[in-house]
């Protein structure tokens, strides 16, 4: 069964994928970098690095100058790990002791950010004073698997390059050995970094070194308890050290262990001097581990300066995004309402074409017999009608010609859309449609578009989109298929006697329209389009009563023949909008709409689900 620990800490990785995912997806938004906010550093800079494998401490010694800071931490090590002065602001760069083994399993450097991390050589290379902020790591195999010790610079120094150093190393520690004095206890700058220690939660160690003994016993009290009021530290446990530089010096200096607040029977084993490093050792690892990530949590999870109050800030100017998006859709810039349609004598003709090559043996050899004769015998008549009205216009021309100036129509009616909108002083849209203005005249977009549009094979894409459909149609209603392919062999086997009839009654356009009617499977008839080929009123009635007696059969082909038309025009009004989008407006309208609706995405769903389950977790009551 995984420990509160562990379930925490499963949650702070899935917390910071999401988080990391997320400010990806709100780029548009142009909100600030995580960077730099304290709740994002605090959990890419302490809680990550720290939850990879088993949880470990990193224990620092701190505190202000010249009280002893690498005497303690020499002391933890069992050598001479860190360099000793009689001089004030000895220790420039902080050092890191680490396990055996530590530095193969984990990262140093992703534990230690802000640091330019460096492996130990030299006691006195922690004293060099270089820009560079430096971290020192030497191995120590005395030490706990799961424990690091930091000596650090002063916290009260008046070098600034201390100021972020201490920073730094505060918000990588788990547990701050607090070394004050008598002199140093209530000096305003330590006061003033362990009440920020105290607001991250960091379980304390107390240590009053260079302590006049027994003397010193009665005002230790008192100085503690004017540190803890101006800092609000609670410490897990509290040491005295006496002032003793050969022992300090030769790495023999006593601690002893003091309770506070001071009983009034004090235990006899209090004086008894402890290895610091041993009690150290034997702390609760999980137990100071879960407290310090669950008052991160605390702070990683704050309504206004945690991750809550980056998702409010998403969501308000998703909103800003949102008005600019209806703004901009609610103009309907590119709205088109009289795209010409189709002819549907240019239908027709493909989708006789497309059932001509559906047939085989005998209907194919009639009708391409028969059609052959017919368009001779028509031939005369005409001629005839072209002498008279004069040729008549290609249904394909025309219908480029309609679409085109429906184009450039769109087109300028686009740009005076985009111009006033520029207009409107909309903070999102206005920099975004100059820009999109700047980029391209009107003249050189038609300019543009016209190029493409004369590359266009209106015919072939008419031909693809109709051999498409009548595929469907014969998958989908292989019946209804079947039934037309019987009837077209029907129609070839009376089609010389209708044929001969009609001609010889002087009724051609009459038969022109019933043998098309029957040839080609009733799909004309469905549409009244029967008297295209001959073109007289007549042959339109004798197509509509020729059908009238199947006209549930023919409302069914009937939508079928109008989704071509519809499918047709979509396929175009797709084609302008994918060169709008190219040319002109990229992906504005998307952007807009993407920013907008960020809040409702599953993304933003997940970390908002990951927030609520951290925020279930049990809570740590340690005093």
């Amino acid at each position: 069964m995984a420990t509160p620990f562990a379930e925490s800490a499963q949650g702070v990785r899935r917390l910071h994928a999401a988080v990391v995912e997320l400010e990806q997806s709100t780029r548009l938004l142009q909100l600030p970098p995580l960077a730099g906010r304290e709740w994002y550093e605090l959990l890419t800079r302490k809680l990550m690095p720290q939850l990879v494998g088993d949880p470990y401490i990193v224990a620092a010694v701190v505190g202000g100058t010249n009280i002893g800071k690498s005497v303690v931490f020499n002391h933890l090590a069992g050598c001479d790990a860190s360099a000793t002065s009689p001089l004030a602001s000895g220790t420039k760069h902080p050092t890191c002791l680490v396990p055996q083994g530590f530095s193969q399993r984990h990262d140093l450097s992703a534990i230690f950010q802000g640091f330019v991390v460096k492996e130990w050589t030299d006691a006195a290379a922690p004293l060099q004073e270089v820009a560079e902020h430096r971290l020192f790591w030497r191995m120590i195999p005395e030490l706990p698997e799961n424990l690091l010790v930091l000596d650090t610079p002063d916290i009260d120094s008046d070098a600034e390059v201390n100021w972020h150093r201490a920073d730094c190393i505060r918000h990588c520690a788990d547990v701050l050995i607090a070394l004050l004095t008598q002199q140093k206890y209530n000096d305003a700058a330590v006061k003033q970094f362990f009440r920020k220690a105290a607001v991250e939660g960091k379980a304390v160690i107390v240590v009053f070194n260079q302590c006049q003994l027994p003397d010193d016993e009665q005002y230790w009290p008192l100085w503690l308890d004017t540190f803890c009021r101006e800092t609000e530290i609670r410490p897990e446990c509290v040491y005295l050290a006496p002032h003793d530089r050969e022992a300090a010096e030769n790495g023999r200096l006593p601690f002893y262990i003091r309770e506070f607040p001071v009983p009034d029977e004090p235990s006899a084993a209090l004086d008894d001097a402890r290895d610091l490093s041993a009690e150290l050792s034997q702390l609760r690892f999980d137990d100071i581990k879960y407290h310090t990530l669950q008052t991160s949590l605390a702070r990683l999870l704050d309504p206004q300066q945690g991750v809550p109050g980056y998702l409010d800030e998403v969501r308000l100017k998703s909103l800003d995004f949102q008005s600019a998006a209806e703004l901009f859709s609610s103009n309907q810039l590119a709205r088109i309402d009289d795209w010409p349609p189709v002819p549907n004598s240019l239908l027709v003709y493909h989708v006789r074409d497309w059932w001509r090559e559906q047939r085989e043996g005998f209907p194919r050899a009639v009708h391409n017999f028969y059609n052959t004769v017919g368009r001779g015998v028509v031939a005369p008549f005409r001629w005839a009608r072209n002498h008279i009205a004069g040729e008549p216009t290609d249904p394909l021309e025309e219908y480029r010609s309609r679409e085109w100036n429906t184009i450039v129509e769109a087109i300028s009616r686009l740009y005076d859309g985009l111009t006033q909108l520029s207009q409107f002083g909309n903070a999102l849209l206005q920099p975004r449609l100059e820009k999109v203005l700047a980029g391209k005249s009107r003249e050189a977009l038609l300019e543009t578009l016209s190029t493409e549009y004369k590359s266009l094979d209106l015919a072939d894409e008419m031909s693809q989109l109709v051999a498409a459909q009548m595929h469907t149609f014969r998958d989908d209603s292989p019946q209804m298929y079947s039934f037309l392919k019987r009837l077209d062999t029907v129609a070839a086997a009376a089609r010389p006697m209708t044929s001969v009839v009609f001609f010889f009654a002087g009724g051609l356009p009459v038969g022109q329209a019933v043998s098309p009617l029957m040839g080609d499977a009733m799909t004309q008839a469905a549409v009244h389009i029967v008297g295209d080929i001959a073109g007289g009123t007549g042959a339109v009635v004798v197509g509509e009563a020729a059908v009238s007696g199947t006209s549930e059969g023919l409302r069914y082909l009937e939508s079928k023949f109008r989704q071509l038309q519809a499918g047709f025009t979509a396929r175009r009004v797709t084609w302008f909008s994918e060169l709008l989008r190219a040319h002109l407006l990229g992906s504005l309208q998307e952007e807009l709409q993407s920013a907008a609706d960020l809040p409702q995405s599953d993304l933003f769903a997940s970390v908002q689900a990951i927030i609520d389950d951290l925020r279930r977790q049990p809570v740590d009551v340690r005093g």
